[in-house]
């Protein structure tokens, strides 16, 4: 007789969660040290949003081929070799001593993360045979990426203050390892290779789409959408999807089914996921600037704030599946962006020079409460919207619009930010009765460095600088929340899951 598999259902769940975890805290572990590594690093607002951005943006790119990957290869593998690569990158990013260093770390661990997020949604719904099991997979990954965001800000600050902010990194490493021990042992192996192959063609023109798609939106709003490199990576960036998309409807087995995009619910989840995940994570990165360059809190009074926002909410866990049952996707993303816009709007409006977080605590409940019933809704909506042979399509593209619009969240939400404190910072000046040769100090700072690079200038240049970017992130803020409420309206008007049924079954002919 056989032994009985470690193997089961909950075991896949388990690694699933776990991993989803891991690559959170390798995705946040440089929020609330941003003013440390700027500082250890002489990084301006630019070289800061990059730490983020190169990690998120080849997550973005890769998620889909992942995706195929997953459904081809089995999900257990692409699972494993996914946390060895973040693994990697944690200890390039631990040991880096200048900030282009940090960038490859960061870009290598997001390599890894692009095969974990997709791969860990699809193997922790793939054994669901009923929508509420996949509705309580989806709720269980959900808050395991929320308990992610939790302990990789609260863990990243202590390293940060009573270690280094190396290890706030190299933290990743054995966490990682750990994940992979998990996922070897106790994860079944699921595959949906029907209908499915490795699409050269189709992954060629999304990277390259994506790619300069992204680094194009990245360069232009932190220098100069008119600079030459800015035009020509928009332009191949556009070339580059408009071929992905010609390739998707010729080629026998497309690795992103168009046709789905033909379906109400999912459609309406891609626009809120990129919409609401631009508008969380930029506020989310204003935030970080806020406590950090400009509170000067340490690492560990800074992850106090984002324990509240992400920690917090996580107690609505066992009620969320049935909240999510019981007044449907539609309402539940719509709430979750109304929420988020409230939050951002309030974090806007509070004064800089409070720097309590008594005060800080409302926004954050709103903004992390908003987060969960956004993520978690609009992707059990993607999901539920397709058959189960496209689970793994459907995670991994419902994975790459979130991730593209966290993408360019904090560089956008910076180039808005530092554009508006250089506007406001001449005004500053005059206002504080500042001597003529500050000025000219001041004036000659912000030309090379922009204003961060004021707040190393004592007396009213500092105080001008402070309060200017104070204003200039309060900007982002309220860009993030007017995004929210654009895509609130989207999915009230547009996310109708009553025609999911009827048109579930016309996808795989129409595709």
């Amino acid at each position: 007789m056989n032994p009985p598999s470690r193997r089961s259902g909950g075991g896949t769940l388990a690694a699933a969660c776990l991993a989803i975890m891991v690559s959170q805290i390798a995705n946040v572990a440089p929020a609330p040290i941003n003013g440390t590594i700027q500082e250890s690093l002489g990084a301006d607002g630019v070289a800061l949003a990059w730490v983020t951005s190169a990690f998120l943006l080849p997550t973005a790119i890769l998620e889909l081929s992942f995706g195929v990957l997953g459904d081809l290869l089995g999900r257990r593998r692409v699972l494993i070799g996914g946390t060895a690569v973040l693994a990697a990158g944690a200890l390039v990013s631990g040991s880096a001593h200048g900030v282009h260093q940090l960038w490859a770390g960061q870009a290598l661990a997001g390599i890894g993360a692009g095969a974990l997020i997709p791969t860990s949604l699809a193997i922790a719904v793939a054994g669901a045979t009923t929508a509420e099991e996949r509705s309580r997979g989806v709720a269980t990954w959900t808050l395991s990426m929320s308990l992610g965001t939790m302990l990789g800000v609260m863990v990243s600050g202590a390293l940060a203050e009573n270690v280094s902010w190396h290890a706030s990194f190299y933290l990743v490493a054995p966490l990682a390892v750990l994940s992979l021990a998990v996922t070897a042992l106790f994860a079944r192996e699921s595959k949906s290779p029907e209908g499915r192959s490795l699409d050269w063609p189709g992954q060629a023109s999304i990277a390259v789409g994506m790619f300069a798609l992204l680094y194009g939106i990245v360069e232009g709003a932190g220098n100069s959408w008119t600079a030459p490199r800015t035009i020509v990576a928009l332009a191949a960036g556009v070339a580059g999807l408009v071929a992905f998309v010609l390739v998707e409807r010729k080629v026998a087995a497309p690795m992103l089914h168009l046709a789905v995009f033909g379906i109400p619910a999912f459609s309406a989840a891609a626009v809120a996921a990129v919409i609401g995940m631009f508008s969380f994570l930029g506020s989310v990165y204003a935030l970080s600037i806020r406590i950090g360059a400009l509170q000067h809190k340490t690492g560990i009074h800074a992850a106090v704030f984002f324990v509240i926002l992400q920690g917090v909410p996580c107690l609505l866990g066992p009620v969320l599946p049935r909240m999510m049952r019981r007044f449907g996707a539609r309402r539940l993303v719509t709430g979750g962006l109304l929420l988020l816009a409230a939050g951002e709007f309030w974090l806007a409006a509070l004064p800089v020079r409070d720097a309590s977080l008594a005060v800080h605590v409302g926004p954050l409940l709103l903004e992390g409460i908003g987060f969960l019933f956004i993520v978690s809704a609009m992707t059990s909506a993607a999901i539920d919207a397709v058959p189960l042979s496209y689970t793994g399509m459907a995670s991994a593209a419902i994975s790459t619009a979130r991730d593209f619009g966290m993408c360019i969240g904090p560089s956008i939400v910076s180039a808005v930010a530092l554009s508006a404190a250089m506007g406001d910072l001449p005004g500053r000046l005059a206002s504080a009765g500042t001597p003529a040769p500050q000025v000219a100090a001041a004036t000659g700072a912000a030309g090379k460095g922009g204003p961060f690079a004021v707040l190393g200038i004592p007396g009213p240049p500092a105080e001008a600088a402070l309060n200017a970017l104070a204003h200039g992130f309060s900007v982002g803020l309220v860009l993030c929340a007017a995004a929210s409420l654009l895509a609130a309206l989207a999915t009230a008007l547009w996310l109708r899951e009553s025609s999911e049924r009827r048109v579930l079954a016309e996808v795989p002919a129409a595709a």
